[in-house]
């Protein structure tokens, strides 16, 4: 049983170290022959991998694209983790997450590399999927949105879906075309805080 086990942890482990190698090489070739030129194939060529393996984690250059950007986004959510335990308000939870995520785009790789090579109509479509991101803010928020239920912080009817969606949008708006007059963290911080107060304000201000 022992044996079976300590196979399957070296094959998941095999298996992140690869799909990191494919990850790190699709970078490279994202910068070297562009976003929209670049292949499978030259992906398992940077990364000395067969077409087969590559194959394997992603079908087609959209699929690999995406993939780029879950791993980000895994990264992104260990650092949002700790931003959720060191707050109790859930307005300051979703405030602290949204400018610890947006404020990782200067250091986001994929990011720049899309702002260099690819012009305003195609970056919307290019542009990490506002899915994506409305799942990963349901993840990140899941269990601070159930406490502040619990503590009667919410207004009627922001369901988790409807505050994810909503955050989703906002982020990819934001990650695409961020506002020129921002220049420095705390006019982002004062600019979120004005686009996320009225959301909480009907319960804030609400007599009852």
């Amino acid at each position: 049983m022992l044996a079976v086990v300590k196979d399957q942890t070296e094959l998941k482990s095999k298996s992140a170290r690869t799909r990191e190698q494919i990850m790190a090489a699709a970078l490279i070739c994202y910068e070297r022959y562009g976003i929209e030129k670049t292949t499978l194939e030259q992906v398992a060529e940077e990364s000395c991998l067969s077409r087969a393996t590559v194959y394997r984690y992603a079908k087609n250059r959209r699929e690999l694209l995406n993939q780029v950007f879950i791993r980000d986004a895994e990264m992104a959510l260990q650092r949002v983790y700790g931003v959720v335990q060191s707050q109790d308000s859930f307005q300051n939870i979703v405030l602290d997450s949204v400018m610890v995520l947006l404020s990782r785009r200067e250091d986001y790789a994929m990011q720049r590399l899309m702002d260099a090579q690819i012009d305003d109509d195609l970056l919307h479509d290019k542009s990490m999927p506002q899915s994506m991101l409305r799942n990963f803010a349901e993840q990140t928020l899941a269990e601070p949105y159930d406490r502040a239920l619990k503590n009667n912080e919410l207004p009627d009817g922001l369901t988790l879906p409807v505050l994810c969606d909503w955050i989703g949008r906002m982020m990819r708006s934001l990650l695409v075309s961020p506002p020129d007059m921002i220049k420095s963290e705390r006019e982002f911080r004062q600019y979120l805080e004005f686009v996320l107060k009225p959301i909480f304000y009907k319960k804030e201000n609400d007599p009852s």
